[in-house]
């Protein structure tokens, strides 16, 4: 009992000394909230895409993937957002627990979606090995791990790999510059682990769905046989025209 007492005691000096701090508002998490507090939850602007099937995310990609069955996105990216900010947490900043609470978080969604039942892998956009090796860890790998432990369902991090380093998509403000940027960068180095399956194709944001699109070409042209769904954790807002 002591020793139980002795650590509950320095755990609470540590979290009065060091407090865990939202990364969306930038505020101490209250005890018992975890990753992001409950209020930047509960403002979190929600697409409910999940839920439906001929969505915009699903617009944007059904003509560029031809056996796209589901796609969808967690919320939607804004620029002005607080929630900005936690994604270039998990991504610039080392920050894993939150790419792989946010993913824990989309998988319940998902679960609960009659609309992606058959769903078999997780296969998340892969890194160029250089910019993996700088960053320490692939986000989209973090966000399957968190997935598949509410939807219970396998991830492939092997089988999809992106050949060449490309730009950062951020560079290229035009959907054509995008295109080229990432055309012919993926490939698929086991496609017997992917053959006849229907694979959930995984990434952090969505904006042109260019990234997604080449990964899913890569996968088609080694695998025709495959069925493809997409889920993002963010799209950008102006993809709600399409």
């Amino acid at each position: 009992m002591g020793k139980i007492s002795c650590k509950s005691f320095f755990d609470r000096l540590l979290d009065w000394l060091y407090p865990s701090i939202c990364p969306v508002c930038g505020r101490a998490l209250a005890p018992g909230e975890r990753t992001i507090c409950v209020a930047c939850r509960w403002d979190m602007p929600l697409t409910d895409f999940w839920m439906i099937a001929e969505n915009p995310v699903w617009r944007l990609l059904r003509e560029r993937i031809p056996t796209l069955r589901q796609a969808s996105a967690l919320f939607y990216f804004r620029h002005e957002s607080g929630f900005r900010a936690m994604i270039h947490a998990f991504k610039y900043s080392g920050r894993r627990d939150i790419a792989v609470a946010m993913g824990e978080l989309f998988g319940r969604e998902l679960r609960d979606s009659p609309l992606y039942d058959e769903v078999e892998v997780l296969v998340p956009v892969p890194l160029h090995w250089t910019k993996r090796i700088g960053r320490g860890f692939n986000q989209a790998e973090e966000l399957c791990i968190g997935m598949a432990r509410s939807m219970g369902v396998a991830c492939d991090f092997r089988s999809l790999c992106r050949k060449r380093k490309t730009q950062t998509q951020a560079l290229h403000r035009d959907a054509e510059a995008r295109r080229r940027n990432v055309e012919g960068a993926f490939g698929v180095r086991h496609p017997e682990r992917l053959a006849g399956r229907h694979i959930l194709l995984v990434d952090d944001v969505l904006t042109t769905g260019s990234t997604i699109a080449a990964c899913a070409e890569a996968i088609l042209r080694a695998v025709p046989d495959v069925r493809i769904s997409v889920a993002t954790l963010a799209t950008a807002r102006k993809s709600r025209k399409k």
